[in-house]
């Protein structure tokens, strides 16, 4: 008997002979030089596989009666494709008998044993559980020797990324009794000692100090310190990666010859090693003169103020490359290019001589021509229906491609609030051949709909609020039955219902949103309507009551000039307010009994190109400016607002009021963001005899809890202070009660992200910020301000929604206050499912 292919785990034909009959040894012999052809009478299954013989017949490609050469690519094919089957860990194929001009074939197999159990050994139980997941060792799976390979080596490099780099994985395969085609497998595993680094040691840089180039160069691999955030443990690949960063950063600051020398790692003991990094610097070099060639559809001028780098710099070569094709900022010229089309551009740097210390750069531009959108496609969207996302799209078949309009998509999704932003990936399809680009946009949902439970101190009383919200609600499907899942879902709308309760404090209210009411631009249609009631007795058992009710419906549309971040927003609101036996506590006003009617028009301007994440903004602002105002019915109903009573005088109140936000987001150094800005308000009167009404006033401090609700006040955060405990007049007024007609606020704050996950977005954050109010505009100081300091953390998951804690600390006394405010705890929980 002749074997003609032996494929074991490598997969490695070999030829060997093994005897047969006699009679038939002497009439055959293989000649590799010259094939000949058999017809294939029989295939022949001998081992311990449970497949039946038709089954392998079937697997392998064979028919009895076909004509095959041996040797030939047939039986080679065959051997193959029982092989990357997985189902057999040895295979034999062999001549077993021939018989003039037809052959008889043997294949001889041993079937690839089943997963029984899995035993992990030497690790924690959610480790464990995490590692047969991740290697996907379930009961069933073929253990192959790849399998076991991989599984070990996913292992090992599992804990050298924990900081563990000379782990141990035994593997103990034993068969299970009475079931031969299957293994039991127990995988014994030794983390050993974790490795930290004790120290990085610079030798031969004598223009970068060691501390930068520990910072800025490795920044994976960090020494020991008390710093408990920055980990110590050695990870090969990434020390690999930041010796080539520690290059880069002396080639940024103009040594293009600057390499490393020679680096290694020292151990010291089982637990610590110090990593040693000789430089060699070599001579720092400078820009000479820059020209652009090739370039038609942009002056050189134009690209010069992108390049922005100017004769006698220092050689920038990784930021000359940033200016070229790589800015994070986008203010490079690949992306003007992009930008107008031309997606297959190409800006290439030659260094056109070098004289001594100074490098001539010629920066060669190959423009080609401008590519068109051809399919533009969503995948991975299961909460929305398709018209939805689509409506929201900046990249349209037909369009010219630009970059900025691939940004600002994913910046426009994000905002929608049901999809996950860090998973919004455009996946840019080129086809360079016909001058068009396809864009398939890869989303992944995430829950829109929230329960809101909050609690908190406002006014003397704890304050209680359940809300339920639906950012991605249907109303048309309302009387649809199937679609209640548990309601109805997908057209982007938005439906909360939100009730508040404290002692004696409550408050209902419902509103909804239609985001796209038609048109080519979103124009978003708000309603809403509440009820808040105020009913309490005094110490005296005197009965206070004050009920309120209200709506609104606005319009707000997006703009295209100044430019698309811009909306404009118009609204009527009417609010009733009906009093008995309830002090508003301005001034010396009369009106404890009686009914006030707030009939009002808002104008709002605002620009939002915070992102792109909208839970962490690293770039963009926010500015809004918004005026409100009543009709002046003092200057047409002939009343003598000087003899009047309180009750009269405001049953319809005549006002106007103005307000304006600016925050302004900023990466500065790695992750760390700045958010600054501010905040101004200022309620008016249009006439001196009617006075300033005694609602929609401005009150200060604490978490800005039940913002406009409680007896038509406007409630302004300032952590560090309790709820509204800087309200009325000038500083030092000992009157709290009334609150203020104007006021301004100053914000510093600090943010830096701990982790940005699908599961759970957590950041940290410091803070400092001042705010006053005061009775009216001759005593207003801008800068004369109620400060704080303090810290804290924000945690967003699907599951809980958008946790905040500060801690923060009041330095200035609060209105009433003898002492500073001190330290203030401000603590919020939004549920969302």
């Amino acid at each position: 008997m002749c074997m003609l292919g032996a494929y074991m785990a490598h997969a490695q034909v070999v030829d060997s002979t093994k005897n047969i009959d006699s009679t038939q040894q002497d009439n055959f012999v293989i000649d590799y030089a010259n094939a000949k052809t058999f017809k294939l009478k029989d295939v022949l299954v001998s081992g311990d596989t449970k497949f039946s013989k038709n089954q392998i017949i079937r697997y392998a490609g064979f028919a009895i009666g076909e004509d095959i050469e041996l040797p030939g690519t047939k039986v080679n094919n065959a051997v193959k494709k029982l092989w990357r089957s997985n189902l057999f860990s040895d295979i034999d194929l062999y001549v077993a008998k021939i018989e003039g001009d037809q052959v008889t074939l043997e294949l001889a197999l041993i079937s690839v044993p089943s997963l029984g159990e899995i035993k992990i050994n030497g690790v924690k139980k959610s480790q464990r559980e995490d590692l047969i997941k991740q290697n996907k060792l379930n009961p069933g799976v073929k253990v192959t020797q790849s399998l076991i390979n991989t599984t070990r080596n996913k292992i090992k490099d599992y804990y050298t990324g924990k900081g563990f780099p000379n782990s141990t994985i035994v593997v103990d395969r034993q068969p299970v009794v009475g079931k031969e085609d299957e293994e039991n497998i127990t995988l014994n595993v030794s983390k050993g000692e974790r490795v930290k680094i004790k120290d990085i040691i610079f030798e031969g840089n004598t223009n970068l100090t060691s501390a930068r180039l520990r910072k800025k160069g490795f920044k994976n691999t960090k020494r020991k310190s008390i710093n408990v955030f920055k980990s110590s443990k050695m990870i090969p690949e990434k020390y690999q990666e930041d010796l080539k960063t520690v290059v880069e950063e002396y080639k940024s600051v103009g040594f293009r010859d600057a390499k490393i020398a020679s680096e290694e790692v020292q151990k010291v003991d089982d637990k610590n090693v110090i990593v040693k990094v000789k430089i060699e610097e070599g001579k720092p070099y400078y820009l000479g003169n820059v020209t652009f060639s090739g370039n038609s559809i942009f002056t050189s001028d134009q690209l010069q103020r992108i390049f922005s780098y100017k004769t006698g710099d220092r050689y920038d070569a990784v930021g000359i490359n940033k200016k070229i094709s790589g800015s994070e900022k986008d203010d490079d010229i690949s992306t003007l290019y992009m930008d107008r089309g031309y997606l297959f551009a190409k800006a290439v740097p030659v260094e056109k001589s070098v004289k001594n210390d100074t490098i001539d750069l010629d920066i060669k531009i190959y423009e080609g021509v401008q590519a068109t959108l051809n399919k533009v496609m969503i995948n991975g969207n299961t909460e929305a229906h398709d018209h939805i996302l689509y409506r929201e799209l900046r990249t349209k078949p037909g369009d010219l491609f630009s970059k900025s309009d691939i940004k600002r998509t994913m910046m426009e999704l994000a905002g929608l609030g049901y999809l996950e932003p860090t998973q919004i990936v455009p996946d840019i399809q080129p086809n360079p051949e016909n001058n068009t680009v396809d864009v398939e946009w890869k989303v992944a949902p995430k829950s829109s709909s929230q329960v809101e439970l909050q609690g908190g101190y406002g006014a003397g009383t704890f304050i209680g609020t359940l809300g339920l919200t639906f950012g991605n609600f249907s109303i048309k499907n309302i009387f649809n039955r199937k679609a209640w899942k548990p309601v109805p879902m997908g057209d982007g709308q938005s439906l909360s219902l939100r009730a508040q309760a404290g002692n004696g404090y409550k408050n209902y209210s419902f509103s909804f949103t239609e985001p796209w009411i038609g048109g080519k631009r979103p124009t978003a249609l708000s309603t809403s309507v509440y009820y808040s009631q105020y009913d309490y007795r005094d110490n005296y058992g005197q009965k206070s009551k004050l009920d309120i009710i209200g709506g609104s419906v606005g319009l707000t549309k997006l703009l295209t000039w100044p430019d698309d971040y811009f909306r404009l927003s118009h609204s009527i609101a009417y609010q009733r307010y009906n009093f008995d036996n309830y002090n508003l506590s301005v001034g010396n006003l009369e009106y404890e009994n009686g009914s006030s009617n707030n009939l009002n028009y808002t104008i709002g301007l605002t620009r939002n190109s915070a992102g792109p994440d909208p839970i962490f903004p690293q770039s963009g602002s926010e500015i809004s400016l918004a005026f409100t105002t009543t009709f002046p019915y003092s200057s047409v109903n002939n009343k003598d607002y000087s003899n009047i009573t309180d009750v009269e005088k405001f049953k319809w109140l005549e006002y106007y009021k103005f307000k304006a936000k600016a925050y302004f987001y900023k990466e500065l150094t790695g992750k760390l963001v700045l958010k600054a800005g501010g905040e101004f308000g200022v309620l008016g009167t249009y006439n001196r005899k009617v006075g300033t009404i005694p609602f929609e006033r401005f009150y200060l401090g604490g978490t800005g809890l039940n913002q406009n609700r409680f007896d038509g006040r406007e409630i302004i955060s300032l952590r560090g202070y309790e709820d509204a405990t800087n309200s009325g007049g000038q500083t030092g007024d000992i009157t709290p009660e009334g609150g203020g007609t104007i006021y301004n606020k100053y914000t510093l704050e600090l943010r830096y992200p701990i982790t940005m996950s699908q599961t759970a977005k957590i950041y940290a954050l410091t803070f400092a910020e001042g705010g006053n109010v005061w009775n009216n505009t001759s005593e207003f100081k801008p800068f004369e301000l109620k400060r704080s300091v303090g810290a804290g953390v924000r945690i967003f998951m699907p599951a809980f929604g958008l946790l905040g804690f500060d801690f923060g600390y009041g330095l200035d006394k609060g209105f009433g206050q003898t002492e500073r405010s001190g330290f203030q705890t401000h603590f919020i929980i939004g549920q969302q499912f």
